[in-house]
């Protein structure tokens, strides 16, 4: 992890550009961005790296806008220096509905881990019959989501995707639109991929709420820093604060750990940044257990607005809106019951939070990376010497 400058642990901060946290999410989106299809010359293609050998059964992509729209086909193609090849491996023909993911099936076909694909959506022209049939143009039509921030990474588990991308066919030619591809692939079994985070949003925090993010670590691990997207709204007056607490998931209950300055409002901005700062040693330690790494300040109160706060700070997450098969296990760490958005209301800290799943805040803890888990061979239980008088 590369820092700017080295700070000692009490209330400092410093900002970097977005970098992979060893455990987090740092997948951002600021905003939705439409691409109308509203032409039989115009396609759109989310493009990605497969993640695991499976074998592919269905697709679905989110429709954001639909005026009487025709049939589009989605199709999955090879890549062709970064371009789809125009051959479908797998095709299915449906009508989109505004503000709803749509699933399409498909015949079985095999993708292979590390292989580029493209999933294509354009007019479904002929419809299975010999000539054009349905309209298309300004008053029908579909537009499809992606979102304004090309992470170059798989949402579930961090790992990059450097192929990752959002295309557009239109005079004859393809190009490369630098958004983030909003898709889902389904293969047989629990096998699946994609970015199921059609939703951006910010979470305000100010007096009488407190927001953040659970995270569950998979090995013990040795926290050195905490990283959080955050800005101002307004005019706060007093600190942005995290708050650690411990989780005790049998009586639904937190413990204090720790609590410290993120940023004074003096230097907090009015755009998003991630500010990372250092934890003491003595409360790094943090065993493969839940814990809750949230905001809180003094300043501000509810309002009115796309931030829902003023004089206050808002911290960016991302979500799912519903209506997607597996979305919760594409979301970060693979599902909400190991890490998800928290927020309490009214400061009841110990057992007043609740979960939002399908959501996650763009919270993350730097530290070394879990080491592998160990495979290999164990001595087989010797057999019981039987019993003489056993039937």
């Amino acid at each position: 992890m590369q820092f700017l400058k080295t700070l000692a642990f009490s209330c400092l901060f410093f900002t970097f550009a977005a970098a992979h946290a060893d455990f987090g999410n740092f997948f951002v989106a600021n905003k939705r961005l439409s691409t109308p299809l509203d032409a039989s010359t115009k396609k759109v293609s989310y493009r990605f790296t497969c993640q695991d050998d499976m074998t592919l059964s269905g697709a679905s992509v989110f429709c954001l806008d639909a005026v009487s729209p025709p049939a589009y086909l989605l199709t999955v193609q090879d890549d062709i220096n970064g371009l789809p090849s125009g051959t479908a491996l797998a095709t299915a023909s449906y009508v989109p509905r505004a503000q709803s993911w749509t699933g399409v099936f498909y015949d079985s076909v095999p993708l292979l881990k590390g292989k580029v694909y493209h999933l294509v959506v354009e007019q479904d022209i002929l419809r299975n019959g010999y000539h054009p049939v349905g309209l298309i143009g300004p008053t029908h039509y579909a537009s499809f989501l992606s979102t304004d921030v090309l992470n170059h990474m798989h949402p579930n588990d961090q790992s990059p995707d450097p192929a990752s991308n959002t295309l557009l066919f239109e005079n004859g030619k393809w190009k490369e639109l630098n958004q983030e591809p909003v898709y889902a692939i389904l293969g047989t079994g629990t096998q699946f991929q994609g970015n199921a985070s059609d939703e951006p949003g910010v979470l305000p925090i100010y007096k009488d709420m407190t927001q953040g993010q659970t995270l569950h670590f998979h090995c013990g691990y040795p926290v050195k820093a905490l990283a959080f997207r955050v800005k101002k709204q307004g005019n706060p007056t007093a600190p942005l604060k995290y708050v650690i607490l411990s989780s005790n998931y049998r009586a639904h209950t937190c413990h204090l750990l720790y609590t410290d300055i993120v940023v004074n409002p003096n230097e907090a901005t009015s755009d998003f940044q991630w500010v990372t700062i250092g934890i003491p040693d003595e409360i790094s330690k943090f065993p493969a257990e839940c814990y809750y790494f949230v905001l809180q300040t003094a300043s501000g109160h509810a309002a009115k607005n796309a931030a829902g706060c003023e004089d206050a700070y808002v911290l960016s997450d991302v979500g799912n809106s519903g209506g997607l098969a597996h979305a919760a296990d594409l979301s970060f760490d693979g599902g909400p019951h190991l890490s998800r958005e928290v927020r309490c209301v009214n400061g009841d800290l110990v057992s007043g939070w609740t979960d939002e799943f399908e959501r996650d805040a763009n919270v993350a803890a730097i530290g070394p990376v879990c080491p592998t888990a160990q495979v290999g061979d164990t001595a087989p239980l010797p057999t019981p010497v039987p019993i003489g008088i056993e039937p």
